[in-house]
């Protein structure tokens, strides 16, 4: 074999593999945006809408409990409850 054909081989082999990193590379940026998609969090509330109502109730009682306002609880329960209903309701 000579430099020449060496020299061919070896660039074709580099092409490959460019190539084969840009595919791969766009697959991971694909899976990449779809698990961010699911990430957000509009899509945790309307896909876990009792989990969300779990958690605004403990963030409900946790602001409630610190705070000398006794209605600031309760407001927050129901202002993120709705919340998570209203999102639940609107994607059907």
């Amino acid at each position: 074999m000579t430099t020449a054909q060496q020299i061919s081989a070896i660039q074709d082999e580099r092409d490959d593999a460019r190539q084969d990193l840009h595919d791969a590379l766009t697959l991971v940026n694909a899976k990449v945006g779809r698990a961010e998609d699911g990430l957000r969090p509009e899509r945790i509330i309307e896909n876990h809408s009792a989990g969300a109502a779990m958690v605004a109730a403990a963030i409900g009682f946790l602001v409630g409990s610190t705070t000398n306002n006794q209605g600031a609880g309760p407001i927050m329960i129901a202002a993120l409850f709705g919340f998570a209903l209203s999102r639940r309701t609107t994607e059907d």
